[in-house]
């Protein structure tokens, strides 16, 4: 029995050279603003500082007559403390909203051969806040569960609360952690992967919530298992192949933009110092720095652009291979299928995207809510659950 997982792969890599070239720039930066907030399926957060067992017994005594530099906590210095964290929250919140709204705003660009960044943040943004919700709501009940377990364990063991438990006790819980953290990161970075990149095209296609959309391509996961533990393991197998060749051609970006500038910088930098310029010397220096690492960034993005794409192409030929009613490039499917991809108009974006649907020049019509958004590719919704679009 052949499988679509392992014959989708080159398929993919001719769809994107398709859908890349030949090199449009406007096309590439655009696709690149994409990958600053799909890098990374759902949301992400920073680990939990060590816990000092032992108390500050190692903690370095302050001598006698030190002065006391800890800073006094004034209301004005509380309020600013706050202030900058619910600042960095909305910040984080903006970032991840906008994140899985782009998620349908990459799969549209694949189907439609053409990247429209605003008409897609006006027409996909409710369904990237239902997604986002979905993954936050993943998120607090991961981290809930794995929490009520380990406190149950140590509760169990050493009774409660947790301050009164002994050196075996904790020991037991941390242990006790790995395999506990390890398997959820595991299940979850398998069901938001999931809901990435084969969730998203469902609600796409059949204009469904996320939660209809899981239920409707659970249906086809359980028919068709061997396709997507296939799809899994070959997955992880190209993604570490892709950070790599990522990560050496990012050294080598490095290295290319770092001669120029210590080229220029060096020399400009001393000849202001030995003139006498300190201040201007740094301040040279620091623009320098600042430009050659917003050079990084940018050029960072644009090399996740062709193996990001690729990526995506794969779950996308893969989810419609077992399941057609979910395909959602049918167009790039037929011209590789065909032409092996070498289409005559490709540089023309030309796809769907001239359909009457997505000329709507408001963008916000009922279907930006209630998913009658006109997008006349989508397949019979008979059986579209409209009462749990959410």
């Amino acid at each position: 029995m052949s499988l679509a997982a392992l014959n989708d792969i080159e398929d993919a890599i001719k769809a994107t050279k398709r859908f890349l070239t030949p090199v449009d720039r406007v096309r590439w930066f655009r696709l690149a603003v994409v990958m600053f907030f799909v890098g990374g399926a759902g949301l992400s957060f920073p680990g939990a500082p060590t816990t000092n067992f032992g108390g500050d017994a190692d903690a370095p005594e302050p001598g006698p007559g030190a002065p006391d530099i800890a800073p006094e906590l004034t209301p004005e210095l509380i309020a600013l403390i706050v202030g900058i964290a619910v600042l960095g929250v909305v910040a984080f919140l903006l970032y991840s909203v906008v994140g899985a709204t782009m998620e349908f705003a990459f799969v549209a660009a694949l189907r439609d051969e053409e990247v429209r960044l605003r008409r897609s943040v006006r027409r996909y943004w409710r369904r990237g806040l239902r997604l986002f919700g979905f993954r936050l709501t993943v998120w607090v009940v991961a981290i809930a569960t794995a929490a009520a377990t380990l406190l149950g364990v140590g509760a169990s063991m050493g009774g409660w609360p947790p301050t009164a438990w002994n050196d075996g006790t904790i020991l037991t819980v941390v242990i006790l952690a790995i395999p506990v953290l390890g398997v959820g990161a595991l299940i979850l970075g398998i069901l938001l992967g999931f809901t990435t990149v084969f969730v998203v095209p469902v609600m796409l296609a059949e204009d469904r919530g996320v939660l209809s959309a899981w239920r409707r391509f659970g249906g086809t996961l359980t028919d068709e298992p061997l396709e997507f533990l296939a799809y899994l393991l070959l997955s992880v197998l190209l993604g570490i192949g892709v950070s790599m060749a990522v990560g050496f051609l990012l050294v080598l970006l490095l290295i290319a933009l770092a001669i120029p500038f210590l080229v220029v910088g060096a020399p400009l930098g001393f000849a202001l110092a030995m003139a006498g310029g300190g201040t201007a010397a740094a301040a040279v220096v620091l623009v320098l720095v600042l430009l050659y690492g917003l050079l990084v960034f940018v050029g960072a993005l644009l090399i996740q652009v062709p193996f990001q794409t690729f990526l995506r192409y794969y779950a996308l030929f893969v989810l419609g291979d077992v399941e057609p009613a979910f395909d959602v490039v049918p167009d790039a499917r037929a011209a590789v299928r065909t032409d092996g991809g070498d289409s005559d108009d490709n540089d023309t974006g030309n796809g769907t995207a001239d359909a009457p649907a997505d000329d709507d020049p408001g963008g916000s019509g009922p279907g930006d809510d209630g998913g009658t958004d006109g997008d006349d590719w989508n397949v019979d919704r008979g059986d579209s659950d409209g009462d749990d679009r959410r």
